[in-house]
């Protein structure tokens, strides 16, 4: 792992670098959906076919960047934690398992749980919310764990992520959820 300050010229270097000695490379932070996205434009340098999708329909994590270089897949991961570590999870792990020869890979551990409280969210966007778990006499509940994708606390005080599916408008409290342990 190497820290590379905002310049093309040092990350695309350190890129090359990477790619060259690795099967997968992974590229944290330095970037957004904008006209400065520098990583973006490095991994364009490095060659073709090059960046193949620049923001996914996700919360957190739409500035995802999806790659490939030759034969080689390139991931662009967001730098705030929470969102580094669901893309992780949702692309760059599945990747990793599929090179290892592992045609199917095993599905996260999960749970069933009660929500505590609604949780709204925007049609047409796959939201994932930290949760933290609490047995109760009536069973097993989850409270959601609010805060911004910069803020690592989200992930200390949680115990686990649910899914609001892509084509609903939200979770209401009392909804039967599936919780993706960490």
């Amino acid at each position: 792992m190497r820290l590379v300050r905002d310049d093309p010229q040092a990350l695309l270097e350190v890129a090359k670098e990477g790619l060259d000695g690795a099967d997968i490379l992974v590229l944290l932070a330095g970037f957004s959906v904008s006209a400065r996205d520098l990583t973006a434009q490095v991994i364009g340098d490095l060659g073709v076919p090059g960046v193949l999708v620049h923001g996914v329909s996700l919360h957190p994590g739409k500035p995802t960047i999806l790659a490939k270089v030759g034969e080689k897949p390139v991931f662009g991961l967001p730098g705030n934690p929470v969102s580094a570590m669901i893309v992780f999870d949702l692309f760059v792990r599945p990747t990793i398992a599929w090179l290892s020869g592992c045609a199917e890979p095993p599905p996260p551990p999960t749970t069933r749980a009660r929500l505590s409280r609604d949780v709204p969210s925007v049609a047409g966007r796959e939201d994932y919310v930290p949760v933290r778990l609490e047995q109760k006499e009536d069973g097993l509940w989850a409270e959601p764990v609010h805060g911004k994708s910069n803020l690592i606390y989200t992930l200390v005080r949680a115990d686990g992520m649910l899914q609001v599916p892509l084509d609903r408008g939200g979770l209401y409290a009392g909804d039967e959820i599936d919780v993706r342990l960490y």
